[in-house]
């Protein structure tokens, strides 16, 4: 198995070469991709549709992955369920599924923890062990959809990592998720979620794809954004608006900012008026989060009345924003309470 590669981590367009290379035609490699992903088919020898010496060769060079449920955790309050899933070595990822109405939302994670140290996620101050292949991404989707036979509708890149420190390996994972012969989940369905890393935002915008970027702000002012996201120093407010900008001139796409609200930090009038100014022309919309609980860290949500405030406020100043309503908060599975994990099983 060591010696083998995962038919998952391709694309429909490398199985195609792969397929043309070794003379046999495209059309294989797209049974294949479909056996992998719309069928979530996990043994070679049952491709039907395929020449047994196919299968046989595949077989000898290929394995297809899947990840193994540790643990599940199922909300009370709003049916938010978060999973443990085993991947390949010792380490697992957390996985949430948000049914709310007719949507229903896959949080995947794309790293094993992460380099960002942003203050107030839960899955940052464990450290980083490794990026998450585009056949583990998409193995998440799969297992909600697959092994749980759960309907979904939408994905958020908003688990556990940056994912434009995995640059390559989300956009391969979106692209095969995005495909029709795939899962066939819109590219307007699927949403990326960065904490400001300006070549990431560079780069998606020439991939022309229609995915939704959103942005983690959480304050105008530099020196508490470098506070709570250090990714800050290196990437300030300034240079991180300007590409906002950028983007949405080039692709015509909204940007939604990401702002969680924490209490004597970035919740208060003065705050409301910096970023109206910050935010002024953009075509974006704001989402407030209040801070989810995390113990060890310190920090602490504002009053319902103050976050309502901060919105009918932020509202009059002209700026499109809505207050998120927490999902699983009660299992840890709401924004920045996903966690690294690693197991021996």
């Amino acid at each position: 198995m060591s010696d083998k590669k995962d038919l998952k981590d391709y694309s429909k367009e490398e199985l195609k070469r792969l397929f043309t290379g070794c003379g046999y035609p495209p059309y294989r490699a797209v049974q294949v991709f479909k056996w992998l992903h719309a069928k979530g088919l996990n043994r070679i020898e049952e491709m039907n549709d395929l020449p047994l010496g196919l299968r046989s060769e595949l077989d000898r060079e290929f394995y297809i992955s899947a990840l193994r449920l540790l643990d599940e955790r199922r909300s009370s309050i709003d049916g938010t369920v978060k999973y443990l899933l085993k991947l390949k070595d010792s380490h697992a990822i957390e996985t949430a599924y948000l049914p709310e109405g007719r949507r229903a939302t896959v949080c995947v994670s794309s790293q094993v923890g992460c380099k960002r140290s942003c203050a107030f996620c839960a899955s940052a101050g464990l450290g980083f062990a490794r990026n998450l292949t585009a056949a583990e991404i998409v193995n998440e989707v799969l297992y909600i959809l697959k092994e749980r036979r759960l309907p979904v509708t939408n994905i958020v890149f908003m688990g556990i990592g940056e994912p434009f420190d995995n640059y390559g390996n989300v956009i391969k994972a979106v692209r095969i998720m995005n495909d029709p012969d795939g899962l066939n989940i819109g590219a307007r369905k699927i949403t990326i979620s960065t904490c400001g890393l300006i070549p990431g935002i560079e780069r998606l915008s020439r991939e022309g794809i229609q995915v939704e970027l959103s942005v983690s702000l959480h304050s105008p002012d530099d020196d508490t954004r470098s506070e709570l996201v250090p990714a800050n120093r290196k990437y300030p407010l300034r240079n991180l608006i300007e590409t906002c900008r950028e983007y949405i001139k080039k692709t015509g796409r909204v940007i939604t900012f990401e702002y969680v609200l924490i209490k004597g930090m970035n919740s208060g009038p003065a705050d409301v008026k910096k970023l109206a100014g910050l935010l002024e022309g953009m075509k974006c919309k704001v989402n407030l989060i209040a801070y989810n609980q995390i113990k060890a860290l310190g920090f602490e949500a504002p009053s319902q009345e103050k976050a309502r405030l901060f919105l009918k406020s932020l509202k009059s100043e002209g700026i499109n924003a809505t207050l998120r309503k927490s999902r699983g908060e009660d299992i840890d599975a709401g924004c920045g309470q996903l966690r690294i994990s690693r197991t021996r099983s």
